[in-house]
């Protein structure tokens, strides 16, 4: 009993033993080596079949201890890497550092060579290749995958990973020949596909790739399936932040706007407002433009509805005439401000032009929040025209108005005040014509003479058997030739135009006018129907009739060349001029009376010719010349110092 207690006692112990050797790899995780040399030692020794049988037992339950052991510290360490790769993927703020970051995690987390991710497009088949990691041959941004052929088809296609040992020589699905070579470029063998997907919808495939064959196990196509969800979820959250941030920014843009147009209101309201208020008090077209012009930052006026400048308030930058024709146009058409050059705008006072437009110079540099003010300030424009020629006592029209102008006015202020309302600026000149027929004022050169003046922005009226047109310009004798043909071609009838100005004032219309009859009358009584004149081209019955006898320049246009030469050099053509003409234009008798040679008064005429111009000896220019000879003799001998006398007509000549 005591050998077999024994015995058994030893048999106890070397069981002991044996576990806690076993125990202690378990706990250090030992090699497998470790285990069989245990077993080998034990077979030497002479261990009995019971305990060779207990031995075995012992290795297999400590393999499979330590190798559950070391399944769940893997686990471990991967769950430990899912957390920081999602930690990764959520501190990414740009959309392409979370692709990349996607793409290295990839291929760290399963120890391969390349790693690569693909998003999906909406509006087009395929995957577009956004991110890789780990290659050697660059595949180019914004590479596009083929969408009928690869893993990648597949997993679009079944929304599930799938992978090969061997890419190339996998025959198991479908190859294209650019997905092809790009893995034969790489050298790529083992390929693992898996989707990425966010709320049940496929946005992508996450591939992974070996340069040597390789059978992916089961766990490690769960753990990239597990990180492609972690990936999924970053970018769809990624996306979300980028629409809310490009939404706030919008949202901003938006706040930014409506402050801007508030403002904008409310600068409009108190322009309005005060505008308003000065038509109220019956303030004239001056006030309202300086108020709009310094509200507004730049200068302001007013064009008649054929584009010419009214009235204007501040600086308003030169522009052609077609240029501002057009743009008036333009602006008529639509309603809307319309600009004339850059900072340079131009709005209808009312639908359709009729009334006239407004023109405001705010600068190339200008806030562009003043443009959308211009309708209204045109608008109270209009309001004032409106309540001026209400106002006016008897509502004249056109030709009551032009009757008020070339008679006699007692309010000019008032006058310039309803000339606004006919397109008539006194800040330009303007010319009197006064027209007639064979017999007076016919209606049809009646009827003529108002369209005319419309179309040109003038006034028109009938008065003493005669139309009367005032019409802007500054060279009487050219709108007169203008004005005449057209005349008579539109009444039908030969047309007998008198013509006087510039005038820029009121006073100086008036006076026009009476000297524009003068010259007509003048013009019939010399048989000169169907003609055009002025004061100048009448000689010296210009002067004659002119409202101011102009002495000094009668004589500076008819012989003032000839003066200044004697002037200037010294010598003595005027008297030689005198006695030619006193002597019956004989140069010889001239000779005798000036005491010189023929050739001498020869020379002399030769030069006034060049002086005067070649007609200066026909009979209409004698006339002048010696009237003009007498009037400068007259103010020569006039001079209380004869040796002066020279320069005191120079003197007047000059002024």
């Amino acid at each position: 009993m005591s050998d077999l207690g024994s015995g058994e006692e030893g048999s106890d112990e070397d069981e002991s033993d044996d576990a806690l050797a076993f125990l202690e790899f378990i706990a250090r995780s030992a090699p497998r080596s470790e285990y069989d040399g245990l077993m080998a030692r034990a077979e030497r020794s002479g261990a009995d079949e019971d305990r060779m049988r207990r031995l075995e037992r012992f290795n297999r339950l400590a393999l499979t201890a330590q190798s559950m052991i070391e399944y769940r510290r893997d686990r471990e360490a991967e769950l430990a890497a899912l957390v920081d790769a999602a930690h990764e993927f959520v501190a990414a703020r740009r959309a392409k550092d979370l692709l990349d970051s996607i793409a290295r995690r990839a291929r760290l987390l399963l120890k391969l060579d390349v790693s690569y991710v693909g998003l999906h497009e909406e509006d087009r088949p395929g995957t577009v290749v956004l991110s890789a990691d780990g290659n050697a041959v660059k595949v180019a941004e914004q590479y596009r995958l083929p969408p009928d052929g690869g893993l990648g088809a597949m997993v679009r296609t079944c929304r599930a990973p799938f992978w090969t040992p061997d890419y190339l020589g996998d025959n198991s699905f479908a190859h294209v020949e650019a997905i092809d070579d790009i893995v034969r470029a790489e050298g790529l063998r083992a390929v693992l596909a898996v989707p990425l997907t966010a709320g049940g919808e496929p946005m992508g495939v996450l591939y992974v790739a070996d340069r040597q064959v390789r059978h992916l196990t089961p766990n490690e196509v769960t753990l990239l399936c597990s990180l492609a969800d972690l990936a999924a979820v970053a970018i769809e959250h990624n996306r979300l932040v980028e629409e809310l941030r490009d939404a706030i920014g919008q949202l901003r843009q938006d706040i930014g706007e409506a402050r801007t147009a508030l403002a904008c209101t409310r600068r409009s309201a108190d322009l309005q407002s005060h505008l308003i208020t000065q038509v109220m008090d019956r303030r004239g077209v001056d006030s309202l433009l300086a108020t709009a012009a310094e509200a507004l930052g730049g200068g302001a006026g007013l064009c008649s509805p054929l584009g010419r400048p009214l009235a204007e308030y501040g600086t308003l930058r030169p522009v052609a005439p077609a240029d501002l024709r057009a743009a008036c146009r333009r602006a008529a058409e639509t309603g809307r401000p319309t600009s004339v050059a850059p900072g340079l705008w131009t709005v209808p006072l009312l639908p359709g032009g009729n009334a006239g437009f407004l023109l405001t110079d705010l600068g190339p540099d200008a806030d562009h929040t003043a443009v959308p003010l211009l309708p209204m300030v045109a608008r109270t424009l209009a309001l004032h025209l409106r309540v001026q020629h209400d106002d006016s006592p008897k509502a004249q029209s056109h030709q009551e108005f032009f009757d008020d102008l070339i008679g006699a006015p007692r309010s000019p202020t008032l006058l310039r005040e309803r000339a606004l309302m006919f397109s008539l600026s006194f800040r330009r000149p303007h010319v009197v014509l006064v027209a007639g027929g064979p017999r007076g004022a016919s209606p049809r050169l009646e009827a003529s003479g108002a369209d005319y003046a419309k179309e040109l922005g003038g006034l028109c009226s009938v008065r003493d058997g005669t139309v009367v047109l005032l019409l802007p310009g500054d060279d009487p004798v050219a709108v007169a030739q203008t004005a005449a043909p057209e005349l008579t071609d539109r009444a039908g009838h030969p047309v007998t135009v008198g013509v006087a100005g510039p005038a820029s004032t009121v006073d100086g219309i008036a006076d026009a006018h009476r000297e524009a009859a003068k010259c007509l009358e003048t013009l019939r009584a010399l048989g000169g129907d169907g003609g055009t004149a002025c004061a100048s081209d009448l000689g010296f019955l210009g002067m004659l009739l002119a409202e101011e006898n102009d002495v000094p320049g009668y004589i500076r246009t008819t012989i003032g060349p000839v003066v200044d030469y004697d002037t200037h050099r010294f010598t003595d053509l005027v008297p030689t001029l005198r006695v030619y003409l006193e002597s019956g234009r004989s140069p010889t008798r001239a000779a005798e009376t000036l005491r010189v040679h023929p050739n001498t008064v020869s020379r002399r005429l030769e030069r006034i010719g060049v002086l005067l111009g070649e007609d200066w000896q026909s009979p209409e220019r004698v006339l002048d010349i010696q009237l003009a000879l007498r009037l400068y003799q007259v103010r020569s001998a006039l001079s209380s110092h004869p040796s002066s006398e020279t320069r005191a007509v120079l003197g007047s000549l000059r002024e």
